[in-house]
């Protein structure tokens, strides 16, 4: 008798037990495990059952997933979840942050579009922002959140629009700066000068740079007006910028008008292909053309170029060859160059490089660079950005 009714408790434990580890979580379970960090052990209970009819919890699975970087498995699943519960909204939100994060906009910007076709929200739209802020598509970004801020109705989100727009609106805003520069040499090449410069996004992909100045080289004070403007993505392709800058110099020692064109090709993440193309109008004209490669290994970076240079009498192919190697380190840059000119002259150059180095409330030191070569010349140079 005592061993049938063991018999039977053991059987029903064993039912008991099977029933709870087969029994599906519950949404409040989930819930409770992601609130307390248990992040791990929440997808190992979903992923142990069936959820098929369960949309809710397929999509917390896609949602843990996605914090564990597992995207592709993610996608998988609100793709499936999307296709099957079109009215789900939600679903839609987080496939375009899995998109953003992954830096697929066009794809992002697609699902939010869907969304939005079925039903507007000033969140999508603020979603749709940010990826545009993650692009450097600043004033995008800003008509985005206008938008999203005039047709919300939550106060706290409505306070968070305006907490980003004043954060772009600093992005974009004019910058003025003041840069100087002494030059020491033995050469007779000595100079002083000091610039006011205007920074000024005008719109997304295309910035404007204006200084005004004078300098004082070879016992001569000479006067300098320059105007520059940078072409980057959205103007141009993803991996194209452009850059185009006008120096107008007036003075004794320098009387001449300047024209410097550079182009960067960036055809892997760790390479670029540079070309930059430098015309000058003076006593004596010329051109120079400089073409570079430069490679980025995991801390470390250098930079080939070839500087070629036409005169009245036609082309020097071979004017210039530089090896530049950039070595990060705690708090500056060191640049270590070494030159060779077509007169078989070598020039080695070390160089150091602060950026930010400090801030307060009306200015910051942006950078702070020294070098000097073994030809007993001496560079230093500084730029100030004016609040």
């Amino acid at each position: 008798m005592f061993k049938k009714i063991f018999l039977l408790v053991s059987i029903f434990l064993f039912l008991s037990s099977s029933f709870l580890v087969a029994a599906e979580p519950t949404l409040e379970e989930i819930q409770s495990l992601i609130a307390a960090e248990k992040n791990e052990q929440a997808l190992k209970l979903l992923k142990e059952n069936d959820l098929s009819g369960n949309p809710d919890l397929k999509f917390y699975q896609a949602l843990l997933l996605s914090w564990q970087e597992d995207y592709p498995e993610a996608e998988k699943i609100l793709i499936e979840l999307i296709d099957t519960y079109p009215k789900r909204l939600d679903f839609y939100d987080q496939l375009a942050r899995i998109y953003g994060w992954q830096r697929k906009f066009d794809q992002a910007a697609a699902v939010i579009n869907k969304a939005q076709a079925r039903e507007y929200s000033p969140e999508r739209t603020a979603l749709l922002a940010q990826h545009a802020r993650w692009q450097n598509r600043h004033f995008e970004a800003e008509k985005l959140l206008e938008e999203a801020l005039q047709k919300t109705e939550l106060e706290n989100l409505e306070a968070e629009y305006q907490r980003q727009l004043k954060e772009i609106r600093e992005e974009i805003k004019p910058l003025y700066f003041l840069e100087g520069r002494t030059v020491y040499s033995e050469a007779d090449k000595e100079e002083l000068s000091v610039n006011l410069g205007l920074e000024k996004p005008l719109k997304d992909g295309l910035e404007a740079e204006f200084k005004l100045g004078s300098s004082y080289f070879q016992q001569d004070f000479n006067f300098l007006l320059s105007a520059g403007f940078d072409f980057k993505p959205p103007l141009t392709t993803e991996k194209i910028d452009f850059s185009s800058k006008l120096n107008y110099y007036q003075g004794e020692s320098r009387d001449y008008l300047e024209l410097n064109n550079s182009f960067n090709y960036h055809f892997k993440p760790k390479n670029r292909l540079g070309i930059n193309l430098n015309f000058r109008e003076a006593r004596t004209d010329y051109q120079s053309l400089e073409l570079e490669y430069e490679y980025q290994f995991a801390k470390n970076s250098i930079v080939l170029k070839n500087i070629s240079r036409h005169y009245d009498s036609g082309w020097t192919a071979d004017f210039a060859q530089k090896l530049n190697i950039y070595l990060p380190r705690a708090n500056y840059l060191l640049n270590l160059s070494l030159s060779r000119y077509q007169d078989e002259e070598k020039v080695v150059k070390v160089a150091f490089e602060f950026s930010d180095l400090f801030s307060r409330e009306n200015y910051s030191l942006r950078n702070l660079n020294f070098w000097f070569n073994d030809q007993k010349t001496a560079n230093l140079d500084f730029r100030l950005d004016l609040k």
